[in-house]
């Protein structure tokens, strides 16, 4: 059995152990989400729509939970921007994710469109 199978079976047991005994194990807690309370002063508010594919997160950061992807060309209405301006939280209005609020990496998107 090599060192790191017998390193993983020894922090298996030692988690059940504290279990068994009453006590808890502490897990890494997940990034919760963000919304626009996240947002820089500066309000965007125009339309734009995604270059590529990309992740559509919870908060602003590759630290946040991936809800899913926005494809290419995808529609969204862009609220504002955080992390100076590398962030940008958006509604979709188009596409799986159409309404829902949310952050994707400002650099995915085109320059903005009209507002109509």
């Amino acid at each position: 059995m090599t060192k790191h199978r017998i390193a993983a079976r020894l922090a298996g047991m030692a988690a059940v152990g504290a279990v068994v005994a009453g006590g808890t194990v502490a897990l890494a807690p997940a990034a919760s989400a963000v919304g626009s309370s996240a947002c820089a002063k500066n309000v965007a508010n125009y339309y734009s729509q995604t270059d590529t594919t990309v992740k559509f997160r919870t908060g602003p950061g590759t630290g946040y939970t991936a809800k899913g992807t926005v494809g290419e060309g995808r529609r969204v209405y862009v609220t504002c921007t955080a992390g100076g301006g590398k962030w940008a939280f958006l509604k979709v209005l188009s596409g799986p994710h159409k309404g829902e609020n949310g952050w994707i990496a400002y650099k995915w998107l085109a320059v903005p469109m009209q507002t109509s």
